[in-house]
């Protein structure tokens, strides 16, 4: 499953939508912390994770999981800004960016490798 996190509503019922019809099973999330708190029985394939959310940015959720599970799935973040894209590009977290608004196709040829 792929986990989802952005503020805006409509990215996620967006995403979540495409990925339906693709296939593949998305769980959203609107903050950080409610993805801390999501108790799920298996760890997502991968997360495509908002770099700015209220509270708890995408790269500090990114480095928390990085501390304390021990294995961090891939990331794929998203932003509307290009340098906060910027300055995760060479990160070993990032397993790829995305400019908002992006292409679909983008977005599934960074996901599909990873099911």
């Amino acid at each position: 499953w792929v986990a989802i996190i952005d503020d805006h509503q409509s990215v996620r019922s967006c995403l979540a939508r495409v990925m339906r019809l693709e296939g593949i099973r998305a769980a959203v999330f609107a903050s950080a912390e409610e993805y801390l708190d999501h108790a799920a029985p298996t760890a997502p394939t991968c997360l495509v994770l908002d770099m700015q959310l209220p509270g708890m940015s995408g790269y500090t959720l990114a480095q928390l999981l990085e501390r304390e599970r021990p294995t961090v799935p891939p990331i794929i973040f998203i932003s509307a800004h290009e340098d906060l894209l910027a300055s995760v590009a060479d990160d070993r977290l990032t397993h790829g960016s995305l400019r908002k608004p992006f292409e679909m196709d983008d977005l599934l040829a960074l996901v599909k490798p990873l099911l």
